[in-house]
């Protein structure tokens, strides 16, 4: 799998996602696998969920080589596990498991923000 940063209108950005990502309908969290340093390499991913409201962001305890988001509703996110090996399902009950999860603080552009607040 391939990784890039992140850029959304809104300022955030975030580095060495995967380029799957997915919004429920409405629009407060935003769902994508994030790969991680593991001896050097980026062997790993975790998934990351940003609450776009509250301006943080929140990765997941679990880790795999891939995950693929699939869906996201007002009340869960469910992925597959190693789409290429196993097919795993996995749902989190957003934002209940968020508790679980690690929370970080998020990059966000300020001047995107600042334009976006004059521009609504």
């Amino acid at each position: 799998p391939t990784y890039g940063t992140l850029h959304t209108g809104s300022g955030l950005v975030l580095a060495y996602c995967s380029p799957s990502f997915i919004w429920p309908d409405d629009s407060r969290y935003l769902a994508v696998p994030q790969f991680f340093m593991r001896l050097k390499t980026f062997r790993r991913q975790r998934m990351v969920i940003i609450d776009t409201e509250a301006q943080c962001g929140y990765r997941s305890p679990d880790v795999a080589y891939y995950y693929q988001p699939e869906n996201f509703t007002a009340v869960s996110l469910t992925a597959i596990v190693e789409p290429f090996k196993t097919k795993k399902m996995i749902q989190w009950q957003v934002p209940e498991c968020l508790a679980a999860f690690s929370r970080f603080l998020p990059q966000w552009n300020e001047g995107a923000q600042q334009a976006r607040a004059y521009n609504p």
